[in-house]
């Protein structure tokens, strides 16, 4: 038994640690938000004495932006994860680019793809007013948000959930159920239905191309790729309305390219463990 719940932490540690590092970024930003805006109405208003609870506390929660603790949860977690583990990084050589050759770029165009088929779904079902998290949190400005959630935390994610839980679960069990189950944990940890839904599904896609390249990277490409499309298209885009056919057509067409060449270049790399370390594996 105590070996079932040893197991059960080994995979759920640094989803955890990831969980609590936004939870316990959030919670000091807030407060330290409140203290420091009370003082200063307090001393904006002094001897006024018409300030209203209802009104102070509407004020605060008007001003209280959380893109910031989002942003700097996201690098926090990062720098934690690199401080634990920096020493296996260095021997895996997780740093090694090299060798990359064309199968990156057919991850990128199956990240594309996925995220305009995403959205073409969401806006076919029948969701009242249902708008992407990410929506909420971007804004301040381009650089910063590609920079936030189009990189580090896509890297940071892949590294936690495919790096870490999915070579885990694969010393566990059949690894068909060790990639559906670390998708299965990275949809919850969105804490949003929808959101978690086709998370799960990414995850599910990540998960096998992971599992037959052994390369983080090729991961990492994959959801950069998704999370970038969204970037860049509510920045481009807006508001504006578009051909959702046109995007559906050239989404699955990207896909279906992209995972044919990566199939083929799956099939001839594995079995031959030679051929294999072309790539940056990691293990765990």
């Amino acid at each position: 038994m105590k070996k079932v719940f040893l197991n059960i932490w080994n995979v759920l540690c640094y989803p955890l640690l990831y969980i609590g590092v936004q939870v316990v970024v959030s919670v000091v930003y807030a407060f330290s938000f409140v203290i420091s805006l009370a003082i200063q109405i307090g001393i904006e208003n002094a001897g006024r004495g018409d300030l209203r609870e209802q009104d102070f506390l509407g004020f605060i929660f008007s001003r209280l932006d959380f893109k910031i603790p989002v942003i700097i949860s996201v690098f926090a977690a990062f720098l934690i994860m690199f401080l634990i583990l920096r020493k296996q990084w260095k021997a895996d050589r997780l740093w090694n680019f090299k060798n990359f050759g064309p199968v990156v770029l057919f991850c990128f165009g199956v990240g594309f793809a996925m995220n305009i088929l995403t959205n073409c779904a969401l806006t076919l079902l029948p969701l009242q007013d249902y708008s992407s998290p990410i929506d909420d949190i971007v804004g301040v400005n381009f650089v910063f948000d590609f920079c936030t959630f189009a990189l580090a935390a896509p890297v940071l994610e892949e590294i936690i959930f495919r790096g870490v839980v999915q070579k885990r679960l694969v010393k566990m069990m059949n690894w068909h159920a060790a990639v559906i189950l670390q998708a299965f944990i990275f949809g919850v940890i969105h804490f949003n239905l929808i959101q978690g839904a086709y998370a799960f599904v990414l995850g599910i896609f990540i998960g096998y191309i992971y599992y037959f390249y052994d390369s983080i990277w090729f991961a990492c490409a994959i959801h950069i790729s998704f999370n970038a499309t969204s970037i860049l298209l509510l920045y481009i885009l807006g508001d504006a309305e578009v051909n959702l056919f046109y995007f559906m057509f050239v989404a699955i067409g990207f896909l279906a390219v992209s995972m044919a060449s990566l199939v083929v270049f799956a099939r001839n790399i594995k079995g031959s463990p030679k051929a294999n370390r072309r790539y940056n594996r990691w293990y765990y």
